[in-house]
């Protein structure tokens, strides 16, 4: 067995590692084995990346899967991904520059699910092998997020957030916001001095989705870290403004293709780290 391979290997006989950084905007990483995850989208762009064989991907119920070492999807697109026991790195981030990237990526390419650049994909997967899983925390987790970042934006390209208004109206939105706010649209548009019907243009033409989704995905967010903080499903639901558990589970699955239960059952499974909170 080579070095790679029993390093890879290695990877899949401990629990799951994810580390949130701070925000706004949210980025998070997660490093272990690989999970089989339903047909879902997100606002994030995501980059995966297989420490070991090909894990297979597709964008639709009826397309036929398709083996890839890595893949590069921008927000809001819908893909299936089998990658259960396989060790892989996944890279989430809400950043604008990310998102550029997975539409140039998917143009050039043709494809929904691009793979990364050969060259690109080898430098990725050598600086992972080095990394020491074992004591990942958040310093760490961080720093591997930068590095990536950086191999696929260059210095100092991870910041561009377009226009200020959006990205101001991103900043208001916390987990007491989602809770208190009503009517978060309107509040949103009244604070940057826009009509809610221009301030639902803006934000559609700056991020490819609508601000109602967005708020959905931040609610999830929270949630995600409440329930990473011990809260009940129950209690994490309520935190983030989701009527019930129930409720949290539906959108949850069709967001991430699996159930919150599923990923924080048990602290055996997988790791959360929290970025500092806003």
């Amino acid at each position: 067995m080579s070095k790679e391979t029993l390093a890879a290997a290695q990877w899949v006989d401990r629990p799951a590692t994810v580390v949130f950084s701070k925000g706004p905007p949210i980025q998070a990483v997660y490093v272990g084995p690989g999970l089989s995850l339903d047909l879902h989208r997100h606002y994030a762009t995501q980059i995966s990346i297989s420490v070991g064989e090909p894990f297979r991907v597709r964008t639709s119920e009826s397309d036929s899967f398709l083996e890839q070492e890595s893949f590069v999807v921008g927000p809001n697109v819908a893909h299936e991904l089998d990658a259960e026991g396989i060790p892989i790195v996944e890279i989430w981030g809400e950043v604008g520059a990310l998102a550029d990237f997975a539409r140039h990526l998917s143009a050039t390419s043709g494809s929904l699910v691009p793979s990364l650049p050969p060259e690109l994909l080898v430098e990725l997967r050598s600086h992972f092998l080095e990394v020491e899983t074992r004591s990942i925390d958040r310093q760490a987790g961080e720093a591997l997020l930068s590095y990536v970042f950086t191999q696929l934006l260059g210095a100092g390209n991870a910041s561009t957030e377009g226009d200020p208004r959006i990205a101001h109206a991103r900043s208001l939105v916390t987990p007491r916001f989602l809770v208190d706010e009503l009517r978060p649209i309107d509040a949103l548009a009244s604070e940057v001095h826009l009509s809610t019907s221009r301030f639902r243009h803006l934000w559609r033409e700056e991020t490819g989705m609508s601000v109602q989704s967005y708020l959905r995905w931040q609610r999830l967010l929270a949630a995600m870290v409440a329930s990473a903080g011990g809260a009940s499903l129950t209690e994490a639901a309520h935190t983030a403004g989701f009527a019930d558990s129930a409720h949290l589970s539906r959108v949850f699955r069709a967001t991430f293709g699996i159930t919150p239960s599923d990923i924080f059952k048990n602290s055996h499974f997988v790791q959360a780290i929290l970025g500092d909170p806003r």
